[in-house]
């Protein structure tokens, strides 16, 4: 076949060369080089190609194709013939690869040179090259002739048995099973002996054995069943469980939840990508622990995940939160303390492996610090650190929540996580808060998840670079305004001349794919979907980050926003004026400072919230005592706390704030009672305060229980089992004696907690961080909210900075009304600006009010034009993310692990095991499954086969005995009560009925009916495959084959409703398997093809980013001033050297494995009749 490719290559480079040189001088570079496909140019660009007898067939053929439209004009070609160009290039990739073991049909070499000649008569029929192609389709023809038979000229040799193979009963190919254990199965691979003592060398998969002959017994090997259509049906749903395709969801209601569709995002992201790690950067209250728990479940299908660590923060253990969040999902996690924890240490680095009933633990930041790390040395004893064990803790998969904790790279907990994540299989990273955080911060969390990708801040911002333009093009698709093809074509051009698009976006073989879809017009609705799809895959952060944002899914609620204005009582007044006047003097006469400015304006702060907290709060001040949340609302930490530049003016403070302590009047806190009042009147009566300051919370909380309110106080200060009882008062109904109405709370003591059951808020005092404001509202407006509207009330004090901040600024820019997710990067810059405005004690009131006006103006501006892209891009025609959304995971369900076809499947388990009621089990949505004693124990040795790990509520059940009934369902909404199994592709009792139901037998028959209007009549014959992709990522697909590949494409849908039938069976698979060798040939040539490209990208990627990390350790090893960090940084330069050459090996040996199998899983007929 390469010489008749080599005939029309040259042939097509003479039509070119003459046609394409009459299009002016800079014909070689307009329409060849600007016409190949992104890796074809730079090659020939690389070697200075500048002849067509430079470029091999796949490039000339390229090159035809892309300036057709020039050859039609001359009416040299017809256009019905480019049908002809692109079979010639499916010819060219099917024998570009050929496949080992068989050689193509003489049918199939007939037809590939039928489309060359063909290809050739259609440009020039005359020519030499087209007068050889017509003689070798000729020649082909004749081949296909039936040939006479021919007797052998040799006898048939028949193999003999020996003695000893006769006398033991046994010979070499013989399929056996160990009597004791009929689960391990073998081949005979030699005999020694004779009779019952003969020894036999049996072969299990990579192993060998020795067996007596009377230790093993012969497998009895079915060589032909017919099916019914229910036997089919469970095997076809059994494989596509027990072996899991990545275009496919397992987690689709695996857990006792009510899911959204845009909560598989992150799942879909994660099964597909080169590793499994993800970054779950989601708005407040859109469902991330939901998320969490179905890549659990998800993963749990695809791989062995017998170890999760779940590291959060404190409140989110002492809450119970996440362990309650995965239970269910049916996922019994276990909490870490400090003596837990020490345990596995010391387990680990005695046995090698982390105990196994801690082998799904959730672990709070407070104890990831230096000792876990590095250990401990006590006089006593030596305790052993994460780093020193050998081999390191090795997680399947960590789930690190409220990950802005660790952003920072300096302390003890980031390198915790970094030393977990390093060797941990999977791993996704969970905040709400990241984006906004700046790009230092989220380099910081990626270079965490993917160390081998972002090595350093100019690999983040070279990746970062085109990410604009390619933002560009997926809004122009989506809107699809007037010549919105050539816009989305330029803003790709932009993208590509960044340094990051020629090193590695020119390279993507998706970039072509999007350039040939906008260059063809993508007028359809189905082209848009994948031009559009392309897009956001082509951004170099959506293989690792995941960003669901609150306007995309629509509002949970409808926000309420309230402005609550009191002014000071005259004594108020006058201290809050020489506090003002005193933090002016002192910054006019000490002048501009980080440490300054922040003290100063927190005074000021302070004062906004309560004048009665100032006096404690002034000596925390002066002591350095403040409180770590009161710290972080300016992102700051103790470093600015440096007060001596005050030591002058102490008395000053301590007597204002004296003068503060003794104010009896307070407005503010009158207006709070009287809401507090009446909202105590409304069936809903529980009410929400917070305020960034523990000073202010202290005196709320005396003066709310003061005044007869059911009250409590939630912040990091309050001891874990008082925060637990708290917030599960605060839960309970207004009727329980001891419930809690209103709960006084700062950020940290709510965070990444659910207050859906609370419909209203006060805002006591405001951060200047718009995203701080969002994250208050999130606890109450998010999913599962029951009321139709959420009350937001903001106290505010007239006069204070917190009034103009607030005023000027918070209100305009709509904070309080919506989500503004969409606008992170502005926001950022927005809280950047309030800060420097705030703090600059120089400016008059009018001064700061003028500029906080400009601000909001400008900021405005820019978040409406963000609202109005966001707002056209919703109302898209036709490509609406919701709906986008739920065709992704309506085309990644399969209807084969729909419940209908789990149901067929357990039943036909259950009948096997004689089960008497198997049939009629399901006859009500929740079944009630009674056992006799020898069932249930049939159904846990089964159990026990699947060689689980940890111990499912299935499990535990079958091993407590007896008669007990267990309740079965596959509806989430009827599992609410843990006692009823829910069941779905992940759960043991389907994953035992997929093992159970075994593989087919050779030549497993079937005669099946269907009915359907839009396929003919008549009876059709079916062979079904299993096809196994070897390569990145390897893959399983269940492939029916038909005469008609019309038929083909729709014929697995309709076999889930297929009913026997009494036709004629099918004779021969012959005809079958040659129209399937054809298919798989073109389908292993394209993956080849594919899997290449793809992992030659990806090496030099690592190559590249595996340099930058070393020099870096290097250096820091060499600077190191302490020998624990030094330790720290060898050990992590170990690991990466190991790592490196371990991905290396794989990536190396994917390109040598890469391959598809197939497997006949067995043949018949389909009748097809119309309705």
């Amino acid at each position: 076949m390469r010489e008749h490719l080599s005939t029309l290559t040259s042939l097509l480079r003479r039509i070119l060369r003459r046609e394409l040189s009459t299009l002016g001088p800079n014909w070689w570079t307009d329409n060849v080089l600007g016409k190949l496909t992104y890796q074809q140019s730079a090659q020939a660009r690389e070697q200075g190609w500048t002849r067509l007898e430079d470029l091999d067939t796949a490039a000339i053929l390229r090159v035809l194709d892309q300036n057709w439209d020039v050859f039609r004009r001359r009416s040299l070609v017809k256009w019905d013939d480019r049908n002809l160009l692109r079979e010639a290039a499916s010819v060219r990739n099917r024998h570009a690869h050929d496949a080992p073991g068989r050689q193509p049909s003489p049918d199939r070499i007939h037809r590939d040179i039928e489309t060359l000649a063909l290809l050739a008569e259609s440009l020039e029929p005359d020519s030499d090259e087209t007068v050889r192609l017509v003689a070798a389709r000729s020649e082909a023809l004749k081949a296909l002739a039936p040939a006479a038979p021919n007797r052998p000229s040799q006898e048939l040799v028949i193999p003999t048995t020996s003695a000893e193979e006769s006398a033991s009963g046994f010979a070499p190919g013989d399929e056996v099973q160990v009597k004791a254990r009929p689960e391990l199965k073998g081949v005979v691979t030699r005999v020694n002996g004779v009779g019952s003592t003969a020894r036999l060398t049996v072969s299990h998969g990579n192993t060998r054995q020795t067996y007596y002959a009377s230790q093993v017994e012969a497998i009895e090997v079915q060589t032909s069943e017919e099916l019914s259509a229910d036997e089919l049906k469970a095997r076809l749903t059994a494989a596509h469980v027990l072996h899991p395709s990545v275009s496919r969801l397992y987690s689709l209601n695996s857990g006792r939840i009510d899911y959204e569709p845009y909560q598989y995002r992150p799942v879909m992201k994660l099964i597909n990508a080169d590793r499994p790690r993800l970054l779950i950067a989601d708005d407040v209250g859109v469902g991330k622990t939901i998320e969490a728990g179905l890549i659990i479940k998800e993963l749990q299908a695809r791989q062995k995940l017998d170890s999760i660590l779940v590291i959060c923060p404190k409140p989110l253990v002492v809450e119970n939160k996440w362990r309650a969040e995965l239970k269910r999902f049916d996922e019994d996690f276990v909490h870490l303390d400090p003596s837990t924890l020490r345990y596995c240490i010391e387990e680990t680095r005695a046995e090698g492996r982390w105990p196994s009933r801690f082998s799904k633990a959730i672990l709070p930041y407070s104890l990831l610090d230096e000792r876990l790390l590095l250990g401990e040395e006590t006089p006593r004893r030596n305790r052993p650190g994460l780093i020193s064990l050998v081999p390191p803790v090795k997680f399947d998969l960590v789930i690190v929540d409220e990950a802005h904790h660790v952003r920072n790279s300096d302390t003890w907990s980031h390198r915790v996580v970094k030393h977990l994540l390093d060797s941990a299989e999977a791993a996704v990273l969970i905040s709400a808060t990241p984006i906004q955080t700046g790009s230092d911060d989220l380099r910081n969390l990626l270079r965490l998840l993917r160390p081998d990708v972002f090595a350093d801040g100019q690999t983040f911002d070279l990746m970062r670079e085109p990410n604009a333009d390619l933002a560009r093009i997926e809004s122009t698709i989506r809107i699809a305004g007037e010549g919105w093809q050539d816009t989305a074509l330029d803003a790709l051009d932009r993208a590509l001349e960044t340094t990051w698009g020629t090193r590695v976006l020119r390279a993507d073989p998706r970039t072509q794919q999007l350039r040939d879809l906008l260059v063809s017009g993508a007028n359809e609705s189905r082209d848009r979907v994948k031009a559009l799809r392309l897009a956001q895959s082509l951004n170099t952060f959506s293989g690792i980050i995941n960003r669901t944002r609150r306007r995309d899914i629509g509002s949970f609620t409808t926000r309420k926003p309230e402005t609550l204005e009191v002014d000071f009582t005259p004594q108020q007044a006058a201290v809050h004026a020489d506090l003002l006047d005193l933090a002016g003097r002192i910054s006019t006469e000490k002048g501009h400072g980080q440490s300054l400015d922040f003290i100063l304006s927190t005074l000021q702060r302070q004062a906004a919230s309560s004048l009665n907290g100032l006096a404690p709060f002034v000596e925390d001040l002066l002591q350095r005592k403040l409180d770590a949340e009161e710290l972080s609302e300016a992102d700051a930490d103790d470093e600015l706390l440096d007060a001596s530049a005050l030591s002058s003016y102490v008395a000053e403070i301590r007597d204002i704030a004296k003068r503060a302590s003794e104010l009896t009047n307070d407005p503010k806190l009158d207006r709070l009672l009287s809401y507090v009042n009446e909202k105590q009147q409304l069936p809903n009566n529980k009410l929400l305060v917070f305020s960034t300051f523990r000073h202010t919370l202290r005196y709320l909380l005396d003066h709310l229980s003061g005044a007869g309110i059911r009250v409590g106080v939630v912040h990091g200060g309050v001891p874990d089992d008082e925060r637990r009882g708290l917030r599960a008062r605060f839960a309970k109904p207004q009727t329980e004696p001891d419930a809690i109405d209103v709960l006084l709370s700062s950020e940290v003591g709510t965070e990444g907690l659910d207050y859906q059951f609370c419909d209203a808020l006060v805002n006591y005092d405001l951060p200047w961080n718009p995203m701080r404001i969002e994250q208050r509202i999130g606890r109450i407006d998010r999913r599962g909210q029951r009321s139709e509207t959420v009350a937001i009330k903001n106290l505010i004090v007239s006069g204070t900075v917190d009034a103009h901040i607030y005023e000027r600024c918070l209100v305009r820019i709509g904070v309080f009304e919506r989500a503004l997710g969409g606008s992170e990067a502005i926001l950022g810059d927005l809280t950047r600006e309030i800060r420097k405005i705030g703090e600059d004690l120089t400016l008059s009131e009018a001064e700061r009010a003028l500029r906080l006006q400009q601000l909001a103006d400008n900021r405005i501006g820019r978040i409406q034009e963000q609202e109005e892209l966001e707002e056209r891009e919703s109302a898209l025609f036709g490509l609406p993310l919701r709906r986008l959304d739920a065709e992704g995971v309506e085309q990644a369900s399969s209807l084969w692990l729909a419940p209908d076809q789990l149901r067929r499947l357990v039943q036909h388990y259950l009948r096997s095991r004689g089960y008497e009621r198997a049939d009629s089990l399901f006859d009500r949505p929740v079944a009630v499954l009674r056992p006799t004693r020898d069932v249930r124990e049939a159904l846990k040795a089964d159990c026990d086969a699947l060689n689980s790990a940890q111990t499912s509520s299935w499990q535990r059940w079958l091993d407590i005995g007896g008669d007990q009934a267990r309740r079965l369902t596959f509806d989430p909404a009827l599992a609410v009560d843990g006692d009823i199994e829910l069941l779905s592709p992940v759960h043991d009792l389907v994953r035992t009925a997929a093992a159970h139901v075994g593989p087919f037998a050779p030549d497993s028959a079937f005669s099946l009916q269907v009915r359907a209007n839009d396929i003919p009549m008549g009876q059709h014959s079916v062979a079904i495959y299993a096809w196994t992709y070897l390569g990145a990522r390897d893959d399983f697909e269940v492939r029916i084959t038909t005469s008609d590949k019309h038929l083909s494409n729709g014929l697995s849908d309709l076999l889930v409703a297929a009913t026997d039938s009494s036709g004629a069976p099918l004779e021969s698979v012959e005809d079958l398997d040659e129209h399937h060798y054809a298919e798989w040939v073109d389908a292993r040539a394209s993956h080849i093809d594919q899997t290449r490209s793809h992992v030659e990208n990806q090496l030099a990627s690592l190559v590249t980013t595996h340099q930058a990390r070393v020099l870096l350790l290097e250096d820091q090893i060499a600077t190191a001033s302490h020998d624990n960090i030094r330790r720290m940084r060898e050990s992590e330069l170990r690991t990466l050297e190991d790592d490196f050459e371990t991905r290396i090996r794989r990536l190396r040996k994917t390109i040598e494995r890469t391959d598809i199998t197939s497997t006949l899983l067995c043949a018949g007929t389909v009748e097809v009749v119309h309705e």
